[in-house]
């Protein structure tokens, strides 16, 4: 039976290690696996797929249609009508008509020959489309910034328990070698318990920040597409990112907001509502139709269709329609006076859209501009704290620094460590938010 277990739980967890699949990506090469692999970007997809459909069916409703129907009855019990007696006006005689059975066969083919409704709805499917794949690209920016962001926190979740857990050894080793000096008689008990308080106050920051790394990549995974079994090692810094970023065009680039993907889409719903105006005018003009029509039929008292000796009676028409749209008692002009108001104040959204980009591209340059000098302050504070808190621990192990001055220096080489990631954090997302508003539309 143990053996039987044993072998039951070494196959899980073989399953386990083959269904885990370890992916090494810089950030890059995770905005380029989102693209293909995101659940919003492949539904974005779908839609854009299915406006591509929509065009093919509102074009298709303007080519010839054809129609064929197949019919069959067996007059079970054919109707019987009464009527005088042709012989004795005094009684009635009883007449059925119609045959036992009848059969046709018939075709129609219908064309529109001219519809201004037509020709505006499929300009509108076109539009719909080209709406689709604005917002198919507007969904690709906007997963591109999750991406970078969550590996941003991903990034400085690792870099903050790297700090800490380096922190911890030596701070550990420290706590160790007090306590045995404290047997001795050469301590003080306050050492070894301030030593051990800054042990505890650091293990307590490590879990802290084992759990906000296991979030932040779950969230990476999640918007990957990758499932939680699967695992992703960051091979970028925090400080390549940050320095490629810096020394890209982002700061030199010109901002038009003509090519921003929010004027972008919204552009193409004007188009649309435009559209909509032009389909409710299209309603006063006349359509014009032509339908071609063919039908045979036999009747058979006895089941013979298929006998070559039987006769098919044929009728066939041809006709032309025109619909003249007179009056409606003010429907159409109210629908083209509703289309008109939803046109202008798409008008009056895309000027304050205008202006709202524009205040935005602003407002993300000089956050990042005042990120970049923040991170700098906080890179330049960070490394002194560090001299500072290194010299202390050495001045401690030589007995010449007390465990309070120790306990100081620590805590503000931990405030600078982590004000130095949160700014390269904050950078790197208002970097981001930049990149973004920057974007063209391709």
């Amino acid at each position: 039976m143990n053996k039987f277990l044993s072998l039951i739980i070494t196959i899980v967890i073989a399953n386990n290690v083959i269904a885990q699949e370890i992916k090494y990506m810089s950030v890059k090469q995770a905005i380029d696996y989102a693209m293909e692999n995101n659940y919003e970007i492949i539904n974005a997809g779908k839609d854009v797929e299915s406006a591509g459909y929509q065009v093919k069916e509102s074009t298709s409703i303007g080519l010839p249609q054809v129609n064929a129907s197949v019919g069959y009855n067996d007059n079970i019990a054919r109707p019987v009508m009464i009527i005088p007696d042709f012989n004795d006006p005094s009684k009635n005689m009883e007449l059925q008509f119609g045959t036992k059975y009848d059969a046709s066969l018939s075709a129609s083919v219908s064309q529109i020959l001219f519809s201004g409704e037509y020709l505006v709805g499929l300009q509108a499917a076109r539009k719909y489309l080209e709406k689709t794949n604005a917002d198919y690209f507007k969904n690709k920016v906007n997963v591109k910034q999750q991406v970078a962001n969550s590996y941003y926190a991903a990034l400085s979740a690792a870099e903050g328990l790297r700090v800490v857990d380096s922190t911890l050894v030596i701070t550990s080793n420290l706590a160790d070698e007090t306590r045995e000096v404290y047997k001795v008689g050469l301590a003080e008990e306050t050492d070894v318990d301030q030593l051990d308080l800054l042990v505890s106050d650091l293990e307590a920051s490590a879990l802290y920040l084992k759990n906000q790394s296991i979030i932040s990549h779950a969230y990476l995974n999640f918007f990957l597409g990758l499932s939680a079994a699967d695992s992703v090692v960051l091979t970028d810094s925090m400080e390549d990112i940050i320095a490629y970023k810096h020394n890209s065009d982002l700061l030199v680039s010109p901002f038009y907001f003509g090519q921003n993907i929010d004027f972008m889409s919204l552009s193409r719903q004007k188009e649309l509502t435009w559209l909509q105006v032009k389909l409710e005018k299209a309603a006063y003009m006349p359509s014009l139709s032509a339908d071609l029509y063919y039908q045979t039929q036999a009747q058979r008292d006895s089941w013979n269709f298929f006998d070559n000796k039987g006769v098919w009676y044929s009728s066939s028409a041809l006709g032309i329609k025109m619909q003249i749209p007179i009056f409606s008692s003010g429907q159409r002009r109210s629908k083209v006076k509703m289309a008109q108001i939803a046109y202008d104040q798409i008008g009056i959204m895309e000027k304050q859209l205008v202006t709202s980009l524009n205040l935005q591209y602003d407002a993300a340059r000089n956050e990042y501009l005042n990120a970049y000098r923040v991170y700098e302050n906080k890179q330049k504070n960070r490394k002194t704290a560090e001299k500072i808190y290194n010299k202390t621990t050495q001045k401690y192990v030589e007995g010449m620094a007390s465990s309070l001055d120790l306990l100081n220096t620590h805590n503000q080489f931990l405030n600078a460590e982590n004000a130095y990631i949160n700014s390269a954090l904050s950078l790197l997302k208002t970097g981001e938010d930049l990149e973004k508003i920057l974007t063209k539309y391709e």
